[in-house]
């Protein structure tokens, strides 16, 4: 019962549109819109409600695949609605901006449909922020780094590991390495032997310089750089990066912790880091700060000081458990939200436009402009690929010289005096390219512009050049989108309305 009113609501919507606007009511917008709406709130509710501990490995991709499934049967029961009546192929009353409105019915219906499955991905990220944040993260990876320290003070190696390195203008672009010296040199006594001697060009030696943990200077043209062994037994670069608390590095560790030798309560420490790992993982006990793992689970089979520690404590599922909450949180990074919104967009933009055509062309006619579409994708990757030169701007240039043709065969429609099939095809191929072009024009200008650069040696003038790439393919995207909008009000369905009530050869 509770359904009843909003049903008898809907029927009186689908009602009313009919009687006053069927063009909009043969899109099914008002029906379609609001279960897809509605289905699209249940998901999202879902995702809220199931268990779902941002600590476990992720099984997001079961949900995706599911509601991509169901996205499939969603579009295809909307077709079968769709299919039900035309105004434009009935020839009722068809104005000017009705094939531009009638797109964009299809792409909204289209992208609440295909949005199914990115809704699951999203709600996990925004439980998994709303239980962690990044400086807590970041604030108990440094004290559980800390606390191992102090606890394993005694075992753990402080020898820093160090490579001495001379300056040597002869040496280019890389490191080259000497047999070790023996004598004294300008009053500097002679190096261990365990030490490594290299021969380094200055631009090199610099960046070693920056990254090095200690360095000791023993002439103007020799150094002995120190490497800080490893102490951080828990690390995570996302969280490092995201939080403003940083995390504690190597030399950090060392300087706090091991340096000098610490008098500590163990009782205590002990207790404080136990909370820290139940927090992290359900199989750790806090008195034996051990998951109970054996320890070919963790080292196979290696015995440096870090393998055991790690043994010991079972660190590596601590690390786990860190890595599964920074995967969710920090998910939706700049890269993958340009993809995921790409990826929704192309697939909108692409069924929506065949739903368009198939709306507005004969049945015959749309199954061969596909049949086409796919002979000519498959004789011009021959082409390109037995070709000489074949490359990304093969592609481009065959790309634009097939839409000029699809716009030559569109032309005759308005000179024709019965339906041609062959033009039927040209304009369903035109308008599908119509968005992607935009794209493909700046892309090729790209390309030639990289070939031009190929050999550019200067820096600064190649990163000139090219600073605004990225940008002007993005805003080639969106005027792809907007051509196609002015095309299909204007000349597009007055094309597809000249061809339909043309009659029959």
């Amino acid at each position: 019962m509770a359904n009843k009113p909003t049903y008898s609501f809907i029927k009186k919507i689908d009602q009313y549109l009919l009687k006053n606007f069927p063009v909009t009511w043969s899109s099914r917008i008002h029906t379609a819109g609001i279960y897809g709406i509605g289905f699209s709130l249940l998901v999202a509710f879902l995702s809220f409600i199931v268990p779902n501990d941002p600590r476990n490995n992720t099984t997001i991709y079961y949900w995706i695949v599911l509601l991509a499934i169901l996205s499939l049967l969603g579009f295809i029961f909307w077709m079968i609605y769709l299919l039900r009546f035309n105004v434009f192929k009935r020839f009722g009353k068809w104005s000017s901006m009705d094939t531009l409105k009638s797109f964009i019915f299809y792409f909204i219906i289209t992208l609440i449909i295909i949005s199914w499955s990115f809704i699951p991905p999203v709600i996990e990220s925004v439980r998994a922020n709303m239980k962690y944040t990044s400086e807590e993260l970041a604030t108990d990876i440094n004290t559980m780094n800390i606390k191992i320290c102090q606890l394993e003070q005694d075992s753990i190696s402080k020898r820093f590991e160090r490579d001495t390195f001379e300056v040597n203008n002869y040496v280019r672009g890389y490191e080259k390495k000497i047999k070790q010296r023996n004598e004294t040199q300008n009053g500097v006594n002679d190096y261990s032997e365990n030490d490594n001697y290299y021969l380094i060009d200055s631009a090199t030696l610099r960046n070693k310089l920056e990254e090095a943990d200690s360095v000791q200077r023993l002439t103007d043209s020799i150094y002995v750089i120190y490497d800080c062994p490893d102490y951080t037994f828990i690390n995570n670069y996302s969280v490092d990066d995201r939080s403003k608390i940083k995390l504690l590095s190597d030399m950090d560790l060392y300087r706090q912790v091991l340096q000098n030798k610490q008098s500590i309560d163990k009782g205590k420490i002990r207790t404080e880091l136990g909370q820290l790992f139940k927090k992290y993982s359900r199989e750790h006990d806090p008195a034996t700060l051990s998951a109970g793992f054996d320890e070919s689970y963790n080292s196979y089979g290696e015995t440096s000081y870090i393998s055991k520690i790690n043994d010991k404590y079972d660190l590596y599922q601590i690390d786990n458990r860190i890595e599964n909450i920074a995967d969710k949180k920090y998910r939706w990074d700049v890269e993958v939200i340009g993809i995921s919104w790409r990826l929704l967009y192309y697939f909108t933009l692409c069924l929506s436009v065949l739903v368009l055509i198939y709306r507005h062309t004969t049945r015959r006619t749309f199954f061969l402009s596909l049949l086409s579409a796919v002979v000519l994708t498959i004789v011009t990757s021959i082409f390109i690929a037995m070709g000489h030169n074949g490359s990304d701007k093969s592609f481009y240039i065959w790309t634009i010289a097939y839409f000029i043709l699809f716009g030559i065969l569109s032309a005759f429609i308005f000179y024709s005096r019965n339906r041609n099939v062959i033009s039927g095809i040209g304009l369903n191929l035109l308008v599908f390219m119509t968005p992607f072009m935009p794209h493909i024009i700046t892309a090729l200008y790209y390309k030639a512009l990289h070939d031009r650069y190929r050999y550019q040696h200067d820096p600064l003038e190649y990163a000139k050049a090219f600073e605004n790439e990225d940008y002007h393919l993005f805003l080639s995207e969106i005027g792809g989108g907007i051509l196609l909008i002015l095309l299909l009000a204007t000349l597009y369905q007055m094309a597809y309305k000249k061809w339909f009530s043309l009659p029959e050869q």
